[in-house]
């Protein structure tokens, strides 16, 4: 645990509110909602006084969402510099918000839903080789102000302000930190946007995009997935399909093709120019098990993908954009943070960066647990004993993969061999159940002790 502590105070340490004040109940309120994430502020604070301390923080006009995550992207820039290829990955996601009196919100989701809330777009780096979470590189969060007439013409469309333009503001955001070749952009099919891919070459930065669309090409004649779908299968590759909502984990055997091809612009930009020359590298599932979906990926880069080879790497590489979304899980059901009661977006968005970089934590101490090579640190003795004697099969000095399962049987995991690795939710109970075990073993220490140094006061009020 004091590892886990150790590595926010860390990220918070640059914070700079201009007020010292400021300073130090940011970190006492970070410090209590990182040791209970899912807990309301009522219940992390402990008492009414800290918490509407913590409220005020909250909603303070000098603390923002901006200055509490620039540290932290800092040390993930510098996480980045240390790493020798790093996915950079982009994705939306929508925040609920329950409350009908809350304010300065607008509406998500479909129009017929009537939700409201808060649509945050956030660009996470992730070690490829090693599959770690560095952190976040750039997060943005607006409100929408209604829906677009969906008939409206291309050329509205064209000259009004476009929510898809955060896509383009995140690339520029890893460029201007001058990260080099070592970046890669992975992107599922909202980043499937011509200016995207556009923006892309234009800049120099490499790129794996899913298609959402079948493009026209430059011949004006011929369409995207029909022309790669002509071509053979050059062999196949087993890929890991994690759990999402109702669809279940397993392992998926996929046929691999490819094609190189040239797209021709939208007509939102009235078709003019060259076109794009783009490597395509399509991944399908020919018999799915009964309830699932066939997967189909249908990916662009300009990644080398003409061998089964480069083609393998790409498929391989577009599988990390899963972080992201394991990123969202955590915002949501790991800090719980459509369950707070905020009745204004500016409360709800300092909150917003408070647990991004939670959330992040959370999803480094589940890599933890699966890496069998690491080695067990931040730990305290007292801790460590306490898992011996729960678990007599740990060993003197074992590796970080064993402690944390240890950890998480105690939040649940029954840790038999068809159970894989333990998800971070069961991980952070087992570290919530630790320390309250660590807690009651040195009070009953600091009784025994004081009970030896003065029995004569013991009983006495």
């Amino acid at each position: 645990m004091r590892q886990l502590n150790s590595w926010i105070a860390k990220e918070i340490e640059g914070i700079d509110l201009r007020d010292k004040r400021l300073d130090v109940r940011c970190k006492r309120v970070i410090k209590a909602i990182s040791e209970n994430p899912s807990g309301s502020i009522a219940q992390t604070c402990k008492d009414w006084v800290r918490a509407k301390g913590a409220y005020r923080f909250l909603d303070n006009t000098q603390v923002t969402r901006e200055i509490l995550l620039e540290p932290h992207i800092g040390n993930t820039v510098g996480r980045i510099f240390e790493r020798q290829e790093v996915a950079v990955i982009q994705d939306t996601t929508h925040i609920v918000v329950k409350q009908k009196d809350a304010e300065g919100f607008g509406p998500i989701g479909r129009s017929k839903e009537r939700l409201k809330g808060l649509i945050v777009h956030t660009t996470l780096a992730v070690d490829v080789e090693r599959e770690e979470t560095l952190g976040i590189v750039s997060q943005e969060a607006w409100i929408r102000d209604g829906y677009y007439d969906q008939q409206e013409s291309s050329r509205h469309r064209r000259d009004r302000p476009r929510e898809s333009e955060c896509w383009q503001r995140g690339i520029q955001a890893v460029r201007k930190l001058s990260l080099g070749k070592r970046t890669i952009s992975i992107f599922d099919r909202g980043g499937d946007i011509y200016e995207v891919l556009a923006l892309h070459e234009q800049v120099g930065q490499r790129y794996i995009i899913r298609a959402s669309q079948s493009r026209l090409l430059s011949d004006g004649k011929t369409h995207l997935f029909e022309t790669v779908r002509k071509n053979n299968a050059i062999g196949t590759i087993e890929v890991h399909v994690p759990a999402k909502g109702s669809r279940k984990e397993r392992t998926a055997l996929l046929s691999v093709r490819h094609e190189t091809v040239r797209i021709k612009p939208p007509k939102i930009l009235n078709h003019k120019g060259g076109g794009l020359l783009i490597n395509v590298v399509e991944a399908y599932e020919h018999h799915a098990p009964v309830g699932c979906e066939s997967l189909r990926w249908v990916l662009l880069t300009k990644e080398p993908a003409t061998t089964f080879e480069e083609c393998i790497r790409v498929v391989r590489l577009y599988t990390k954009r899963w972080k992201i979304e394991e990123f969202h899980k955590a915002l949501k059901t790991g800090c719980r943070i459509e369950e707070h009661q905020f009745k204004t977006r500016k409360t709800l968005e300092t909150f917003l960066g408070l647990a991004s970089i939670i959330s992040v934590m959370l999803l480094n101490l589940r890599d933890n647990a699966r890496d069998a090579t690491a080695t067990v640190h931040g730990l305290s003795e007292v801790q460590l004993q306490i898992l011996r004697k729960q678990y007599p099969r740990l060993e003197k000095n074992p590796k970080a993969r064993d402690v944390l399962r240890a950890v998480a049987q105690l939040g649940g995991f029954l840790g038999r061999k068809d159970d894989g690795d333990p998800g971070w939710i069961t991980l952070w109970r087992g570290m919530q159940e630790l320390m309250l075990l660590e807690q009651g073993y040195l009070l009953s220490k600091f009784t025994l002790n004081l009970t030896s140094m003065s029995p004569e006061l013991v009983g006495k009020d």
